[in-house]
């Protein structure tokens, strides 16, 4: 599986995007001749090179013409590119990251979407940011698209309103969902084009996986801070059978009667969890508690966290995302003189390295034969497994 990962330790822009895309080997020729597609003038394509603290890493910008900046609304943006001689997958996926930036913006001013008047997002330069994204994308071809969490800057930035808070508020909206955090760095980190990018066309979000690198790429910003001001990206093959992405949801629990744990334990369970466990803790003033862990995919995370605050007593719940690497598993049922067990069996590299009986087929034989548990394993063991 071939895998694109967005390393965005210092945010992301449009411009910091195309220029670090363009890192992995792309022909700029043939990215310069996709954009002539859209049939917009007045703009000049500027690439060049700069260093961040000792990265070397590309640059990208546009310059427009004074008189070619225009309030688009979304009709507009829609007529330029369904308009171009872009393909389809292309168009498809630059209009997506439009109508994000559309809903977004349309929350904010309280317009409906199609009423919106892009201003510095309608100018030539982050047309062309966007639609750029979407070639490179679309030249590149990941399987996957993996985005590490955003830091989003702090403090107040210029906009055609006036000053406004970081993230601005289109791009705290294009945020929501989305893990971010505050790195200390008084700037904006995350641009409204860079949040509709990183919403639009992010699988996920997480770390990075087990992968086998093939490629990096650094984009850099025009901006200066005591952190390299880049966006690295790196291109990989992750074997897809190797690895499961999950996510832990975590709480600590001092306060709850533990004859409780075991209805919260199958409403978990019943909901999508794979796996629920307690973990005795010391927290605060030398209280004994207990640390719920639940083991989900992305997809059954909100439910189960809204289980976790609906049926617990806490006021909080931890995040985040981990690796797991299983086995190749299968089932087996295994008839013996004594009945059918059914038996989990593991894999390595096509090698059966371990077996595991249901414990509840052990125990049923055990019952009806009177056969004790050691018993009733030993004849198992005798059928190899």
């Amino acid at each position: 599986m071939k895998l694109l990962y967005f390393d965005c330790f210092s945010g992301i822009s449009g411009d910091m995007t195309i220029s670090s895309l363009l890192s992995h080997g792309i022909d700029v020729e043939k990215f310069k001749e996709e954009l002539r597609g859209l049939s917009l003038e007045g703009y000049e394509l500027v690439f060049g090179t700069a260093e961040k603290n000792g990265i070397a890493a590309n640059t990208f910008k546009v310059v427009c013409d004074d008189n070619h900046h225009h309030h688009r609304t979304m009709k507009d943006i829609e007529d330029i590119i369904n308009k171009s001689s872009l393909n389809e997958d292309v168009k498809s996926l630059s209009l997506k990251i439009f109508r994000n930036l559309a809903d977004a913006e349309s929350k904010i001013h309280g317009l409906p979407p199609d009423e919106v008047h892009f201003h510095e997002v309608g100018a030539v330069d982050s047309i062309i940011d966007i639609v750029g994204t979407a070639i490179l994308i679309n030249m590149i071809s990941p399987d996957k698209i993996i985005f590490s969490s955003l830091p989003v800057g702090s403090g107040f930035v210029n906009s055609q309103h006036g000053l406004i808070p970081v993230p601005a508020p289109a791009t705290a909206e294009l945020l929501k969902d989305i893990p971010i955090y505050d790195n200390g760095i008084k700037a904006e980190l995350v641009t409204p084009t860079g949040a509709a990018i990183a919403r639009t066309i992010a699988d996920e979000f997480g770390v990075l996986p087990e992968v086998e690198i093939s490629s990096i790429g650094y984009g850099a910003g025009f901006k200066d801070f005591e952190i390299p001001n880049v966006l690295r990206t790196v291109i990989g093959t992750v074997d897809a059978k190797k690895i499961d992405i999950l996510k832990v949801l975590e709480t600590n629990i001092d306060d709850m009667s533990p004859e409780y744990y075991q209805y919260i334990f199958d409403e978990l369970f019943k909901n999508g969890a794979l796996d629920v466990y307690l973990t005795p803790i010391i927290m605060k003033k030398q209280r004994p508690a207990n640390k719920l862990s639940v083991i989900c995919t992305e997809e059954k995370s909100e439910i189960l966290r809204k289980i976790i605050f609906k049926e617990t007593s806490t006021f909080g719940i931890r995040e985040y995302t981990v690796n797991r690497y299983p086995l190749q598993r299968d089932f087996k049922t295994v008839d013996t003189d004594i009945g059918r067990i059914r038996v989990k069996v593991g894999y390595m590299d096509g090698e059966l390295i371990k077996s595991h009986p249901e414990s509840d087929d052990v125990k049923a034989i055990a019952e009806k034969t009177g056969l004790s548990i050691q018993s009733v394993l030993k004849v198992l063991h005798d059928y190899g497994y």
